[in-house]
């Protein structure tokens, strides 16, 4: 059985002449705030408590891999960058100036990377993509995992992505497991868990949680800049304004 637990970042620095500038990182790919690394280090004490001693595989941006690094060295576990789980492209002029991070630059991040001579340099896309597009690919990827599971043991791995793409694997298991659960967008919670447990690529999967904050204070409960109280807040405007 393979327990696959997914994650979206921690909350990334604002852009900003008192945080970074695009001097710094390149435009899109900034990286986590100081609470965004709390975020992690909190998620990493979650999963150990849960005995995860298995791989974690994050999408190429800057805020992914200094997430799943930071959980990374509390578990005392490898990052393998998974250009599946980077983010969605809504518009094609989202990646005009888009830099990522080089397969060397990958591997140099934190000594917690380990890099493929497979992954490519330009690892992310220049065309706008759907939602459908975004599960197929993260699909794929989760497929992969699951066919190697072996029946007589139990595994953990770990995916870190970004709204869409961890939004992708949910949708792609719960089609598996809880059809009836698929419906509009759920607020993406930075460093929130999601966990299902799995028995092979064509067997049995249960949900464990969905988008679950326990391990996270009230005051670390965000997505991205909004605090939970300021989302919610918003959906019950939206909701009285219907």
């Amino acid at each position: 059985m393979i327990i696959l637990h997914i994650t979206r970042h921690g909350q990334v620095l604002p852009a900003s002449d008192e945080s970074w500038t695009h001097a710094d990182y390149p435009p899109g790919d900034g990286p986590l705030s100081a609470l965004g690394l709390r975020q992690a280090v909190l998620l990493g004490h979650r999963l150990k408590a849960l005995e995860f001693t298995g791989p974690i595989y994050a999408s190429p941006y800057r805020r992914t891999m200094e997430t799943a690094c930071g959980v990374a060295e509390i578990v005392d576990t490898t990052v393998h960058p998974a250009p599946a789980m980077r983010e969605i492209v809504k518009r094609v002029e989202q990646m005009e100036h888009f830099v990522g991070l080089t397969t060397l630059e990958l591997g140099q991040l934190h000594p917690r990377v380990e890099t493929s001579p497979d992954l490519a340099d330009m690892w992310w896309t220049m065309q706008a993509e759907s939602d459908a597009e975004i599960e197929q690919r993260v699909a794929a990827l989760v497929d992969d995992l699951l066919r190697q599971d072996k029946p007589d043991s139990e595994s953990h791995v770990l995916l870190v992505g970004h709204g869409a793409s961890t939004g992708g694997v949910v949708d792609h298991l719960l089609r598996r497991c809880a059809p009836e659960l698929i419906g509009p967008p759920i607020p993406g919670w930075n460093c929130s868990l999601s966990t299902f447990r799995c028995r092979g690529v064509d067997g049995q999967v249960e949900l464990v949680c969905r988008q679950d904050t326990d391990h996270l204070p009230d005051e670390a409960i965000t997505s991205n800049a909004q605090t939970r109280e300021q989302v919610l807040a918003s959906q019950q405007g939206q909701q009285a304004q219907q």
